[in-house]
């Protein structure tokens, strides 16, 4: 088991064959005072697995796409790794074949969903050498999962529409788009998202926003704008709502945040 690294975080983006579903493989070597207790998840219409031992125990975990944000505090700093598989919007239905509406803002004990993937990972887990040597065999089993396509094509044509513009489009437009009246389209998209189309529209934009905070310095007037509200009061109460926070104070405190996007970001960085 690795439990030793030269860099607290390392990324690595998810092969071509299985980028449909998983975005990438996040590890973490955490210092003692790494995260605050102010440590907060922000929402995300993407579920997760995470792999992480405290020097006693292995626990693995899936956690559900969020409507809310999530404070984990301190809770990171005990682990010796940690390791984030981060899904796209329909990879754990692809994953899992299970109603994503029982996981939403939840985090569950894998094993209590689906043994044979609890097993699987904890082996792969276990075994590895190094972390090139765990993702290839966490690719290899997660590539066992998406040999057979489950998720609904109306759902991965609607969702690329709507990352396409950055959420700001209409819902009855996205239906009308992929062949499905609005209930049915919602219907699909909270069995195999988690959320109704409105509230994945609503995330899009959120994370347009926090993506646009992350990259570069802005002015929110302009983001505003951009982003498809009215005004930045618009945006202010919007962002508020998803996260508890205003704009400006995430922008003033973003390593006490985390969400999909900064680690996109850091990908970038790091090629």
């Amino acid at each position: 088991m690795i439990v030793r690294n030269e860099r607290i975080f390392q990324i690595i983006p998810a092969r071509i064959g299985i980028r449909k579903y998983v975005q990438y493989f996040n590890f973490c070597f955490p210092e003692s005072d790494k995260f605050s207790t102010n440590y907060t998840l922000m929402p995300s219409a993407c579920g997760t697995i995470s792999l992480s031992f405290n020097g006693e125990r292995v626990e693995i975990e899936l956690w559900g796409a969020s409507l809310n944000p999530f404070v984990l505090g301190r809770e990171p700093n005990r682990y010796k790794v940690l390791v984030l598989i981060k899904l796209t919007h329909t990879g754990l239905f692809q994953l899992i074949k299970v109603d994503q509406m029982e996981f939403v803002d939840k985090r569950i004990p894998l094993k209590a969903v689906d043994q044979n993937l609890n097993m699987d990972l904890f082996d792969a887990f276990i075994c590895s050498e190094s972390i090139t040597d765990m993702v290839a065999k966490l690719e290899r089993i997660l590539y066992r999962r998406m040999e057979q396509t489950i998720v609904s094509d109306a759902v991965l044509n609607a969702t690329e529409s709507i990352l396409r513009v950055h959420g700001q489009v209409q819902v009855g437009d996205v239906a009308k788009r992929v062949g499905y009246s609005d209930r049915q389209l919602n219907r699909l998209f909270q069995n195999q998202i988690g959320m109704n189309v409105k509230n994945y529209l609503r995330l899009a934009r959120f994370n347009y926003v926090l993506r646009n905070i992350q990259l570069s310095p802005c002015f929110f007037a302009s983001l505003s704008q951009k982003a498809g509200y009215y005004d930045q009061a618009h945006l202010d109460k919007d962002f508020k709502q998803i996260s508890g926070i205003s704009p400006k104070q995430y922008q003033q405190n973003m390593s006490d945040f985390y969400y999909e996007g900064s680690e996109k970001a850091n990908i970038i960085i790091q090629k």
